[in-house]
């Protein structure tokens, strides 16, 4: 018996003495963003309003990405799934929210199409599908998937527009936060993307 607690002794001594993993969690950086809608005290609008709703649905995410760890191609065939670095919240809660921020930025009026209530012929539905949210030993960050833009009229939604969408950005530096700030820049070139069609 004594030597069973012995050992028992030893080894919760060794993991006690083993350092910890440590876990690091990343999300986009927040930037200042443009009011959707200018004051009395202004002499006009800076840029396109749009009168109609845009409805976002969740950002759908398939395969290897539609996790919280963030994926690496480290080779043609090969995936690294990281063990100790993880998106804050899950991208697609991520993207989702910044998609919605990112319209209402540009004097759009974004809605999550999970609160519609009050839906009306003109208004806009967008669905986005991303592929490929990853990064790439030689790309840098990639990012792929097509949206769809649906319009709401007297007989339910009609597609307006599909598009898909690839974009690549080089790495400022090795590591975790340079792949995050990647993203984020493609993430902002689909957002232009986006926000031209809507314009329209």
């Amino acid at each position: 018996m004594k030597a069973v607690i012995g050992l028992l002794v030893i080894l919760l001594t060794g993991c006690a003495g083993s350092d910890p993993a440590q876990y690091q969690y990343y999300r986009f950086d927040s930037a200042p963003g443009t009011p959707s809608q200018t004051s009395d005290a202004d002499t006009g609008p800076t840029h396109k309003t749009n009168t109609h709703r845009v409805y976002v649905d969740q950002v759908n995410i398939i395969g290897v990405a539609d996790q919280q760890a963030l994926i690496q191609y480290i080779a043609q065939h090969k995936v690294h799934i990281a063990n100790y670095h993880y998106w804050a919240e899950h991208p697609k809660l991520l993207l989702t929210k910044e998609t919605l921020s990112s319209l209402n930025n540009a004097g759009f009026f974004p809605v999550l199409s999970a609160h519609a209530s009050d839906t009306k012929p003109g208004d806009y539905r967008l669905l986005i599908e991303v592929s490929d949210l990853a990064g790439h030993y030689q790309q840098g960050a990639i990012l792929r998937g097509a949206w769809h833009l649906y319009q709401i009229t007297e007989n339910g939604n009609e597609l307006r527009h599909v598009r898909h969408f690839e974009f690549q950005s080089a790495l400022s530096q090795d590591g975790f936060n340079a792949l995050v700030s990647a993203h984020q820049i493609n993430w902002r070139k689909l957002m232009d993307q986006l926000h031209t069609e809507l314009g329209k």
